[in-house]
């Protein structure tokens, strides 16, 4: 055997060693990380009495009609959730794409400053402006209402979406948009049919990125709604927890877990190419 087939054999075994150790290194990370959805399947199908016998283990029958019962119980607050997230989503997409389209596209005194001003927004813990916020929804006799969870949830999400999506416009080439303005075309003309499209799956990440902090977020909600009926899921799944523990029904709420996250799911099994596509398309390097 040569000298060169020998390295070439070496370089091989290394190859395959370090595809080994990743493969491992990756097998043990979803292990650890479908073992909690494990339990939580397990869990959800237990009465008190099987979860006070064996709280870890496998305990049968399985009682598929706690899932039937919680999502009963849980189906106003994910309607609650569904609206508020689509409406302030849409807004703060739609503002943060234009907006990012004049910061990219356009040159105008301080622009960078007023960049960073935007930018600075998310540098500001949240609690610390949790009381001016509630503040303001007050004054705007906005609390006890939807409204009073979208448009804070629009604002943050439209700074984080700036902050997401101008570097990905500034990367799209000049010659398209002077091709587009050659043509008789104008500024929101070429935003719409030209910088919009383009930037769906950026757009498309952004949204399921808000989507998803909404669809947590309990702080918020819990300081501005107070009637049960506009319950977001956090916020329900939560006062649904403190009524099933005094009962000791912890089944019903491992299966309200289960339900509550369905949704969410869903939207990425059918948002995930886009949701890839945007990850991949260098926007978040910046």
């Amino acid at each position: 055997m040569t000298a060169n087939t020998q390295r070439v054999a070496k370089t091989i075994a290394l190859v395959r060693g370090g595809d080994l150790t990743a493969n491992a290194a990756l097998a043990v990370l979803l292990f650890l990380s479908l073992v909690p959805v494990g339990m939580l399947l397990i869990q959800g199908g237990k009465t008190g009495h099987q979860f006070d016998a064996n709280p870890w283990g496998i305990m049968l029958p399985y009682h598929f009609d706690n899932y039937s019962r919680i999502g009963r119980a849980v189906t106003g607050y994910i309607t609650n959730t569904i609206i508020v997230s689509a409406v302030a989503t849409g807004m703060a997409v739609m503002l943060a794409s234009y907006t990012s389209y004049i910061f990219a596209r356009f040159s105008f005194p301080g622009k960078e400053y007023l960049f960073y001003a935007i930018i600075g927004l998310m540098m500001i813990p949240f609690v610390l402006s949790l009381i001016p916020q509630y503040m303001l929804v007050l004054r705007l006799g906005l609390t006890n209402t939807r409204w009073a969870l979208i448009f804070p949830y629009a604002a943050g999400g439209a700074a984080f979406g700036v902050f997401l999506l101008r570097p990905f416009m500034a990367s799209l080439p000049e010659e398209l948009f002077e091709a587009a303005r050659i043509d008789g075309a104008g500024e929101l003309q070429t935003y719409r049919w030209l910088a919009f499209p383009l930037s769906t799956p950026i757009m498309a990440t952004l949204a399921i990125l808000l989507v998803l902090g909404q669809w947590n977020d309990i702080i918020w909600a819990s300081v501005v709604i107070n009637d049960e009926e506009l319950y977001t899921v956090s916020l329900g799944v939560w006062s649904m927890v403190r009524a099933y523990t005094e009962q000791t029904q912890w089944g019903l709420v491992f299966a309200g877990f289960t339900v509550t996250s369905l949704p969410i799911i869903i939207l990425f099994i059918f948002t995930r190419n886009l949701f890839i596509k945007g990850l991949s398309s260098g926007a978040l390097k910046a």
